[in-house]
């Protein structure tokens, strides 16, 4: 009897030897930097079901402050864990952690004080809520990292939150986060900044869509036209935050059948991942899509993968295309791998052509990111520059409504008055039309051709701006080779080349006028709609002048044949 009752004795403390290095009290010393539970058997491999949230404390009275939670998702509950807070590249916990609930203790890893909190039972728990407070001379980013511990044999490790951006004021001290509280959508990455954005009001009876609620607070927001996120003005917008496990995202359009984001490692479309929302009139139904955008990619199309994104609402109301989905924050699209916690640039476009499968072409309604970003990151993000865009339209406008047009005038009404004194050996009025037309030739061959480094081909658009400025451009290129070669004035074909030189002239200036017309519907030149009456203010000035000069000159002409019958 004796025997058997050693033997069950022996045989229990075998039982509960792996227990006794479960650190049912807590994570030891020696996991400081490994955060491995030291159990024995390997981490999971497979998604963990817990995450780690983050939002600020917005009254911190002068310290920085942020809430953090690791919570599970479903009925996923956990007996132990650790966590620290530690920069991007770096092994050594930053920070100090406050602990107000049962169940959770601050332990201190190396240098620092308080800058790690696990566990100190076993019980099971659905989330621990924790306050950590950063550094005084801290600036830069922080991810959290955690081990989370289900039972004995079953737990995760490398758990990451989304990189956390803290920024140092003025005073070098004081910290500010958003002036927004977290909606109810949290959880999301936040940016301690030192800065707020100021949002221009709006009035009372102007109506923006929802989804530019807590744009560049809760969630980052990039939108075309450019400085549209502000005033809630955005034809195309997308908005991103990190949510859980994977990345939210929402697509806005405004009088449009779709829009698109994508995301790429350069500024040039193709190889890329890209994501779509689009509303499919002959179905009468919102969808989503992942498509790839291939390179070289002279069709300007996608074609359609499997699409990995969780749709969570989408509607059609008003012309206004809306989709919310979230995608896993790495994927694999014909063999590249796309990690969203890295930095890229995110292009969006949006279009009214919707052709089966494919989007239609976007050649103006699109914008993509000056620089790379982080989609953790909740800050503006900043368009491309437009500078290419608004030097060809300022080079048109000063030639063709500016030195053209008064080249022009020059030639036809002050040949035979302006004949009095000469400049370079030529009578004035011919040597300020020269001055004038070469003005205009450079200007144009030069906004000709940077508006191809920056479009990068031909523009498919329906908007006959293209093909009229190509036409003026060839027409205005020939005029100074053909004056080149003109006859001498008494010979006869002289008149032939008076006549020509005249025709391609004024076509070459009508041409230019209605293209710049054409240029104001294009939605890449963001101009407002009432430049077309400075257009048509100008084109009737233009005549009035021509009237002007017409009737002095009829004057004139009757008034010196008048002098000679008299005398």
């Amino acid at each position: 009897m004796g025997k058997t009752v050693w033997l069950v004795c022996c045989l229990a403390l075998a039982l509960h030897q792996p227990e006794v290095h479960a650190f049912g009290r807590g994570a030891p010393d020696s996991a400081c930097l490994s955060m491995l539970p030291g159990h024995g058997t390997d981490a999971q491999s497979s998604p963990s079901p817990y995450s780690i949230v983050l939002a600020p404390i917005e009254n911190g009275n002068g310290r920085r402050l942020v809430n953090v939670t690791i919570t599970s998702q479903g009925n996923a509950d956990f007996a132990g864990f650790i966590i620290q807070a530690r920069p991007e590249n770096s092994d050594n916990p930053v920070g100090t952690f406050e602990v107000r609930q049962e169940g959770a203790k601050a332990h201190t890893c190396g240098s620092g004080l308080k800058n790690s909190v696990t566990h100190t039972d076993k019980n099971p728990k659905r989330k621990v809520e924790l306050i950590w407070e950063a550094p005084a001379d801290y600036d830069g980013h922080v991810i959290f990292n955690a081990s989370v511990v289900r039972d004995y044999s079953t737990f995760w490790t490398g758990i990451k939150s989304a990189p956390l951006l803290v920024r140092r004021t003025a005073t070098g001290v004081e910290y500010e986060t958003s002036s927004k509280k977290p909606t109810t959508r949290i959880p999301y990455q936040t940016t301690i900044s030192s800065t707020q954005r100021p949002v221009n009001p709006q009035s009372e009876n102007q109506v923006s869509h929802p989804i530019f609620e807590g744009c560049n607070s809760i969630k980052g927001c990039f939108g075309w036209p450019s400085n549209c996120v502000a005033s809630k003005s955005c034809r195309v917008l997308v908005t991103y935050m990190f949510k859980g496990s994977a990345y939210e995202f929402e697509l806005f359009a405004d009088d449009r059948v779709w829009a698109a984001a994508a995301f790429s490692d350069d500024k040039i479309m193709g190889d890329d991942s890209v994501m779509e929302c689009a509303y499919e009139e002959d179905k009468g139904e919102v969808n989503t899509y992942v498509s790839w955008n291939d390179s070289p990619n002279p069709g300007k199309g996608n074609h359609r993968v499997e699409s990995d994104l969780t749709v969570l609402e989408k509607s059609y109301k008003d012309k206004q295309l809306y989709c919310r989905f979230s995608k896993p924050r790495v994927s694999t699209i014909e063999g590249v791998t796309f990690d969203l916690d890295k930095h890229y640039h995110l292009f969006i476009a949006a279009g009214t052509d919707f052709k089966g499968n494919r989007l239609g072409y976007h050649q103006s309604e699109r914008d993509l990111t000056a620089e790379k970003i982080s989609l953790a990151d909740i800050q503006a993000a900043k368009g491309a520059s437009k500078i290419l865009v608004h030097l060809h339209g300022a080079f048109m406008v000063a030639a063709w409504i500016g030195a053209a047009s008064i080249g022009i005038l020059l030639a036809r009404y002050f040949k035979k008055t302006w004949v009095g004194s000469q400049l370079c050996g030529k009578d004035q009025w011919f040597a300020w039309h020269r001055v004038f037309m070469i003005f205009t030739w450079c200007l144009t061959v030069a906004g000709f051709v940077i508006i191809f480094i920056e479009i990068g081909g031909w523009s498919s658009a329906d908007n006959p701006h293209a093909i009229l400025g190509c036409i003026t451009t060839g027409l205005a290129f020939i005029q100074p080779f053909m004056a080149a070669l003109r006859p001498a004035p008494n010979t006869p074909k002289r008149p032939l080349f008076n006549w020509l030189h005249w025709l391609v002239g004024n076509l070459a200036h009508i041409f230019g006028i209605v293209s710049i017309f054409f240029a104001v519907l294009l939605p890449r030149a963001e101009l407002p709609e009432w430049m077309n009456w400075i257009l048509v203010g100008f084109v009737a000035f233009h005549v009035f002048m021509h009237f002007i000069f017409s009737v002095g000159f009829s004057i004139l002409i009757t008034s010196c044949v008048t002098l000679i019958i008299i005398f």
